[in-house]
């Protein structure tokens, strides 16, 4: 090995992309002293080479192969927002049909994604045709301490008042179930009124069921 020898721009990319965790996403500026011209060349021919894979514009993925699939394991929405946030140095939180599918009030996996956040909002077009929307939103929307609670609260929103079945409150008795009391208490605060109300009413619910029955006793 010539130890004279110098990197090219192009090598001392692969090397750092080659250091990185395989399923890690990653955007042109983390490859420092590189020109934006040629960091954005050197990517477009990984790209091509099958080396990495572009999610969307700026986003980019050094692949993890999954043997179960028998291809390249594909992120999630919610694992692409989270990246950038960190990147941005932003907070989310998931909402709308996303919130629904992650605690399981559907099981049809949507192809695009809702986050409220405090950094910029855009939407964004993925590669595969799915798209994230950031919202700006407040922040007492973003001070939930418990991240199920915010969901179980971002689902019942999205379902609407009126309209919660009884297949929609077994789902909700079992979330609630597996909470601690104060966290529930804490959050609940951030919470519109109706949604905070019929959380305390599946609550107590679960409360009755689980008190000793004490009929025939003498």
């Amino acid at each position: 090995m010539n130890r004279n020898h110098i990197p090219s721009k192009a090598e001392q990319v692969r090397t750092q992309i080659q250091s990185m965790k395989e399923g890690t996403i990653f955007f042109p500026d983390v490859f420092e002293n590189i020109g934006q011209t040629a960091i954005h060349i050197i990517l477009s021919r990984l790209v091509q080479q099958n080396r990495i894979i572009r999610l969307g514009p700026g986003i980019y993925l050094h692949p993890r192969f999954s043997n179960v699939l028998g291809t390249y394991a594909t992120p999630s929405l919610e694992d692409i927002a989270t990246a950038i946030a960190m990147k941005e140095r932003s907070r989310i939180i998931p909402t709308g049909s996303y919130a629904l599918y992650t605690l399981g009030f559907t099981m049809q996996i949507p192809t695009s994604a809702v986050f409220l956040t405090d950094g910029s909002p855009r939407k964004i077009n993925l590669e595969d045709g799915r798209i994230i929307v950031f919202k700006r939103t407040t922040a007492k929307n973003l001070s939930f301490h418990n991240p199920t609670v915010q969901l179980l609260v971002a689902s019942i929103r999205e379902i609407g008042n009126g309209n919660i079945t009884a297949e929609h409150r077994e789902i909700i008795q079992g979330i609630l179930s597996t909470l601690h009391e104060e966290e529930l208490k804490q959050d609940l605060i951030l919470a519109p009124y109706w949604v905070r109300e019929l959380i305390l009413h599946e609550r107590n619910i679960i409360h009755e069921s689980q008190r000793p029955n004490r009929t025939g006793t003498s």
